[in-house]
């Protein structure tokens, strides 16, 4: 059993580890405010580039071409897994890694390159059979849109010289401070995808890609935009008849100068802001996951610092019964 002296340095010991993660937890709080702030300015961009390239892909009358609209055969897969750089978060790290793992699985039967961003994600993909990239080493470190354009660069890139044949980011989407979901999207290539009336086009997406993950191919209703002068009516009766509801209404738009002209300057811009967002979404989700782990922490170690006083405390009581019993009993024997 421990000694009144190991306890009490214990108690100290608990009390300094409870100082830091309360500090670490205002830190997180301070810094979850400004990243959501960030994230919730950039979601809206993010949602209307969705819907803007949905509805162009599906309503244009004209037929357009881009590098990025491309159909091929799928042999080449690159994922991008959205870590953390540190720890102390939880089972934030764990659990996105996890869900890559798993998809990265379902997809073993492609070639598979993994992107990571985050040092946390690079140090466990390394040491698994899959080809690793690391992407910006201070990408997380100072956070912002050119850097993240860079990185979408380098995976436009990746699909335009045909080195990779599909683009997915899988990250931690931020729903609140105690809640994040786990996402897979699709990046690249760009596809006209069945949307159902209860649907956005890029929850639409998101669906198409936990087909993939959960069966490793895809549903006959997902197609390509290749053309985009498809024909929407076949979509979206097979959106219907696969998600069980009515087709969305698409509206369309009239092109100045033409829609080959604003899908050529829309396409990059769209994979820019997704992979932006995509990096925004995991930072919010990081700080709120590290900010819910130090008040844990905290709460675990002021319940601790209580059990230490109350067994010191029993310790205390019980030495001082056995000091005073041997002072009776001394005087007892004098007499």
């Amino acid at each position: 059993m421990a000694t009144l002296l190991e306890l009490r340095r214990r108690v100290r010991s608990v009390k300094n580890m409870r100082q830091i993660t309360r500090a670490m937890k205002l830190v997180a709080g301070a810094k979850l405010r400004r990243s959501q702030d960030a994230m919730l300015a950039a979601r809206p961009y993010s949602e209307k580039m969705w819907d803007v390239l949905g509805e162009l892909a599906a309503t244009s009358e004209q037929e357009v071409t881009h590098p990025l609209l491309e159909e091929r055969e799928v042999r080449h897969i690159t994922a991008v897994v959205i870590t953390s750089d540190r720890g102390l978060c939880g089972a934030f790290n764990t659990n996105v890694i996890r869900y890559a793992t798993r998809a990265l699985e379902a997809w073993d039967h492609k070639e598979l390159q993994v992107v990571a961003a985050g040092r946390k994600g690079l140090d466990h993909f390394r040491r698994s059979k899959w080809d690793v990239e690391t992407a910006d080493d201070e990408l997380l470190k100072s956070l912002s849109y050119p850097r993240a354009a860079a990185l979408a660069q380098y995976l436009i890139e990746l699909y335009e010289t045909k080195e990779t044949d599909a683009v997915y980011l899988v990250f931690n989407e931020f729903v609140s401070a105690l809640r994040q979901n786990l996402v897979v999207e699709p990046l690249l290539p760009i596809r006209e995808l069945p949307v159902p009336g209860d649907q956005s086009f890029r929850e639409a997406a998101r669906s198409y890609a936990t087909t993939l993950v959960d069966h490793g191919h895809e549903h006959p209703g997902f197609s390509a935009i290749g053309s985009v002068a498809t024909e929407l009516a076949e979509s979206m009766a097979e959106a219907a008849e696969f998600d069980g509801g009515a087709p969305q209404e698409i509206i369309d738009y009239i092109y100045e100068p033409s829609g080959q002209a604003i899908i050529d300057e829309l396409l990059p811009r769209f994979v820019e802001a997704q992979v932006y967002q995509g990096l925004l979404e995991s930072s919010a989700a990081e700080h709120a996951a590290r900010m819910a782990a130090m008040d844990a922490a905290t709460k675990n170690a002021e319940e601790l610092i209580e059990n230490l006083t109350l067994t010191m405390n029993k310790l205390r009581q019980e030495a001082i019964t056995n000091e005073i019993l041997e002072v009776v009993g001394g005087a007892a024997a004098l007499n």
